[in-house]
């Protein structure tokens, strides 16, 4: 087997003064007193209440716990009642959607928005005259009604 290795001995550390530099001077240190203490209060003694004041205060809290719940019933019917109507309102809208969309998209594209051609010659004059009789009828009776003046 090996042999165990000799131990080293440590050497305790001390600060060697260097040439030129004056030795460190020892630093004084603070005495700390531990605190005292503190002292708790003395436990507070909950006040004696009769068994009748307790008696009282179970009813009351029974009386409050039972007026909850009511309230908390009430709260749910309506939430349900409300949701409901928010359902058919939803449906509702759902409705005049589709039926709004349905007037808005027309089935075929309207003849206005399709550009007219110019004819040229003496047709097209012609027929301008003929589809144009509305409009001097009402040149006519605005010419008569000035004329009377």
């Amino acid at each position: 087997m090996a042999k165990a290795a000799p131990k080293k001995t440590a050497k305790p550390v001390t600060k060697a003064v260097k040439r030129g530099r004056r030795p460190a001077v020892a630093k004084t240190t603070k005495v700390v007193k531990a605190a005292a203490p503190v002292k708790k209060p003395a436990a507070a003694k909950a006040p004696v209440v009769s068994k009748d004041e307790l008696r009282a205060q179970l009813e009351k809290a029974q009386n409050t716990i039972a007026t909850l719940r009511t309230k908390s019933r009430e709260a749910a019917r309506a939430a349900k009642a409300s949701a409901a109507q928010i359902g058919e309102l939803e449906t509702k809208v759902a409705q005049l959607e589709t039926k709004l969309a349905a007037q808005t998209k027309p089935t075929k594209p309207a003849p206005a928005a399709v550009k007219p051609v110019k004819q040229r010659g003496r047709k097209a004059a012609v027929k301008v005259a003929v589809n144009a009789p509305g409009e001097s009828d009402d040149l006519t009776q605005t010419d008569a009604e000035t004329a009377k003046d």
